[in-house]
């Protein structure tokens, strides 16, 4: 069997999508929006209207399903209660729990945002120094390593998306 670093990678990936979530769906959803981050990095591909769609009808669903999931299980009351962590005084345990809520509902539109401005940022900064890329030879290096950036940054977010899934279906 051929062993590399890139295998590595791809094995290290292929283990968190298959392992620990339930659902065959989820996982094929985390794959294609996986496959969407990686897509919008092709050079003259991206548009931030598309990137704009691709986070609300596949990101978003993600996150109102398990949110959905999670209160139609439980039921409300145990869905509200999993806010105040154990050995709260009860003193502070409303503010605790509005404090929480507030998060809970915050958390998926910045990790909407988030992938959206920096992967933005960069794909208007690449287009920019590709307009010097005729002036230039170390521009067209330099732009060749900002597209493996702009990969890296990619699945980062993407592994950041998934990280959050992952807590708020535990938690």
């Amino acid at each position: 069997m051929f062993v590399s670093r890139l295998f590595g990678v791809f094995d290290y990936f292929s283990l968190i999508i298959r392992g620990g979530l339930c659902s065959p769906f989820y996982r094929l959803s985390l794959f294609l929006l996986l496959g969407g981050f990686l897509s919008l990095r092709l050079p003259y591909v991206y548009g931030m209207g598309g990137f704009v769609l691709f986070i609300f009808f596949i990101v978003c669903p993600l996150f109102c399903g398990l949110f959905f999931s999670r209160v139609l299980d439980g039921g409300l009351s145990c869905f509200v209660s999993c806010f105040v962590p154990m050995g709260t005084p009860l003193w502070i345990a409303p503010f605790v729990c509005l404090a929480e809520t507030l998060g809970y509902i915050v958390r998926p539109g910045v990790l909407m945002m988030r992938p959206f401005v920096n992967l933005s940022a960069g794909a208007l900064g690449g287009y920019a120094l590709g307009l010097l890329s005729m002036f230039s030879y170390w521009v067209v290096m330099f732009l060749v390593v900002l597209f493996f950036y702009e990969i890296f940054v990619a699945v980062v977010h993407w592994f950041i998306v998934y990280s959050i899934l992952s807590f708020s279906e535990d938690h």
